[in-house]
């Protein structure tokens, strides 16, 4: 956990300094602290630096939380998000290309303070964690490896419902319900690609979530109601639209789950693995609509398209659940004896074709190849692999063990 935390506070460095494009302030030094409060705050600005740094306070809670009382975690992430932004906004001064704004360190505080008290459901040291952590327990399979799966599904419950922005506002709801009526009105008009890949998709989640889901656990009914609940979050979250391609790919995972799941274990794992490797190369050669202004050559600046907004932000995610599911989903299937060579076979397999599949959207309408989504696919990837997972040992040889103790 400490390694995602030093990759993830990297990841923020490197994103505040970017285009790291050096010179001279331009006002005195720290002459943001000094500054009168904006009149106006940009909404977009002061969600997205809430977001990056949730991850971060939940990191350090779930790094020092079983170690430490979770007051004393809870303060440590509060003041490691605020040295971090505080340090970056320092050196943005020396950076004409961005504006350093005390703004920005409060709401970077704001995130980390957020992400720590989400991280209070994941430590069985607090009531709430405790209550969250023993639903867990009854619902799901034990160990790493099934946290890590449910940690796949929380981010793609994510990347459908970013930027985490609620709307009350009925003629949005309206709005949001009469595109929806009017695809389904006009089934013709859908998207055939992105139902194939959102098929593959929810097939694949299916497969991951009954392989994580506890024997004797309903999976139909929980993927419906999983489903359910994303798809009514689309309608109330400011920015996003519930399409008919989701709902028909939803549907249509159904029966392929209902068969699916009398598979063994292992060949169930398997075919969820090629479930979401083939919805994401879809995803990836799909023609998109074109952007005027965008540069459509093949950009080697790892985030530098995912800078601008919440939208980068949603294609980050777009790019690590994915490649987790398959890592995780590849562990389950294969023995234990064989899984060194499993990461680091499907490490080169991820790096190369998903580089490939990006050069090769230079020649797709709509699509701009980006070194960036391969870097994000090989760090899903990875992160699967080093979570440790204990071989368990036949009856026999624990009994042998526990004679040999006494």
């Amino acid at each position: 956990m400490g390694y995602l935390l030093v990759l993830y506070a990297g990841l923020l460095v490197y994103g505040s300094l970017y285009p790291f494009a050096w010179g001279a302030p331009l006002q005195p030094l720290f002459a943001f602290l000094h500054a009168a409060w904006p009149a106006h705050l940009d909404k977009g600005d002061i969600v997205q630096n809430v977001l990056v740094y949730m991850p971060f306070g939940l990191l350090v809670v779930a790094w020092r939380g079983h170690r430490t009382r979770f007051p004393a975690a809870l303060l440590l992430a509060a003041v490691a998000g605020t040295a971090i932004s505080f340090g970056v906004e320092t050196v943005q001064q020396f950076l004409p290309a961005r504006v350093p704004s005390l703004v920005d360190v409060a709401t970077n505080l704001l995130g980390s303070v957020i992400g720590a008290l989400l991280g209070a459901l994941v430590s069985r040291h607090t009531s709430a964690g405790a209550n969250v952590l023993g639903w867990r327990d009854a619902w799901f399979r034990p160990g790493p490896l099934a946290n890590t799966g449910l940690v796949v599904l929380g981010l793609w419950f994510l990347s459908q419902t970013s930027p985490l922005v609620p709307s009350l506002d009925i003629a949005q709801l309206r709005h949001g319900l009469g595109i929806f009526y009017r695809s389904v009105t006009d089934p013709f008009g859908a998207d055939v690609g992105k139902f194939c890949t959102l098929l593959c998709y929810q097939a694949g989640l299916g497969i991951l979530l009954c392989s994580v889901l506890a024997p004797g656990r309903p999976l139909l009914g929980l993927y419906v109601v999983a489903t359910g609940f994303v798809c009514v979050c689309k309608l109330l979250v400011a920015g996003r639209v519930l399409s008919l391609e989701l709902v028909a790919a939803a549907a249509c995972a159904l029966p392929v789950l209902a068969l699916a799941r009398n598979l063994p274990p292992r060949v169930l794992a398997g075919c969820g693995v090629v479930l979401l490797a083939l919805g994401l190369a879809i995803y990836e050669l799909v023609p998109g609509i074109a952007i005027a202004g965008i540069d459509p050559a093949f950009n080697w600046i790892p985030f530098q398209g995912q800078m601008n907004g919440l939208s980068g932000f949603e294609n980050i995610l777009e790019f690590l659940w994915p490649a987790m599911g398959m890592a995780v989903l590849l562990r389950l299937a294969l023995p234990f004896h064989r899984q060194d060579a499993g990461a680091v076979i499907g490490t080169v397999t991820v790096a190369l074709g998903i580089f490939v599949l990006e050069w090769l959207q230079q020649s797709v309408p709509g699509r701009y190849g980006d070194i960036t989504q391969a870097l994000l696919a090989c760090v899903g990837w990875i992160v699967p692999w080093c979570v440790r997972v204990r071989l368990k040992q036949p009856a026999h040889a624990a009994a042998t063990v526990a004679a040999r103790r006494g």
